[in-house]
């Protein structure tokens, strides 16, 4: 995404950073840009310009050793939490151009408050880029979500596949703020990446085995970047939403249904009990009928029941 790709003259923090993949792709591309490895610029990048947070000790370690294999930049991470003063402060010293991170989403843990502090962390401008759950926003505490509205405002929602981390069951979204300025009402950009083309491997996630993801990103990092040039695209009042909305699918009834309903309905009519109705039906199909095939259409031909008057 567009507001999500650091340029070599930024400084970049993930607050919540785990083993450290996003400071890792933001290095890869901000070196890439800066003419390779070989570089003073890619020297400066690594040691001055990536800076990550990871509160649990044992993936604070992963982090620093994934930094190392790909040339240093463990300098810059630091064992802390982000829901404390002492983590804010560290933020705003660091001057952060770019935020991009993936917070833990339950409540227990503090997302709102990981993101409300960053928010306040950063200075004024700071594009912050935040995974969340789709409605996250709408079903944090008023307070807090109208506290943070207050101050920073909510630029774009980009829905994400459905299917992304559908291994816990959770749908989400990029919402991408500005840092230091308020909403004050004003209409925010959403659309929605419905499929990025990558297909999951047993064993090993989701990956792009059909080369799809190149062009998918480029087609969708242009559309964010010019907030238009999809049927997804959507300008939404914060004041009644804080999320992507996926339109309402028109209610539609085939011939079929509207038979099947009606039928149902004049046997409740008639006290006929459905199932058992069925039951029967399919027995003397099955058993008690004629049954003609002849190129593609088949033809029942019920018996007609002998009936003995007994008087």
């Amino acid at each position: 995404m567009a507001s999500l790709c650091c340029i070599k003259l930024d400084t970049a923090t993930d607050a919540t950073c785990g083993s450290g993949g996003f400071l890792v792709k933001a290095m890869a591309n901000m070196i890439h840009e800066a003419g390779g490895m070989e570089t003073e610029k890619a020297t400066n990048i690594k040691t001055q310009q990536l800076y990550g947070i990871e509160f649990d000790c044992e993936i604070f370690a992963l982090a620093c050793a994934n930094m190392l294999i790909h040339k240093d930049g463990k300098t810059n991470l630091e064992q802390m939490d982000t829901r404390t003063e002492t983590a804010c402060d560290w933020i705003k010293s660091k001057n952060i151009t770019k935020v991009m991170m993936n917070p833990p989403y339950e409540n227990k843990y503090g997302c709102m408050t990981i993101v409300e502090n960053v928010l306040d962390s950063v200075a004024p401008h700071t594009q912050c880029a935040f995974i969340l759950p789709d409605k996250k926003l709408e079903k944090a505490g008023k307070a807090q979500v109208k506290r943070i509205l207050k101050h920073h405002r909510l630029r774009k929602v980009i829905k994400l596949p459905e299917d992304l981390f559908f291994n816990v069951g959770v749908t989400t979204s990029i919402f991408i703020f500005e840092a230091g300025v308020g909403q004050e009402g004003k209409e925010f950009f959403a659309c929605y990446m419905e499929s990025d083309g990558l297909a999951t491997v047993k064993n090993k996630g989701r990956h792009d085995v059909y080369g799809k993801w190149s062009d998918i990103e480029a087609h969708w990092v242009d559309i964010v970047l010019k907030q238009s040039g999809d049927d997804t695209c959507q300008w939404i009042n914060p004041e009644e939403h804080l999320s992507y909305q996926v339109p309402v699918k028109p209610f539609e009834i085939s011939e079929e249904d509207f038979k099947k309903t009606a039928m149902e309905y004049l046997m409740f009519q008639r006290g006929i009990d459905a199932k058992q109705f069925g039951e029967k039906l399919l027995d003397t199909v099955m058993y008690s009928s004629q049954v003609e095939a002849a190129n593609e259409s088949v033809t029942v031909t019920m018996k007609k029941e002998d009936k003995t008057d007994e008087n």
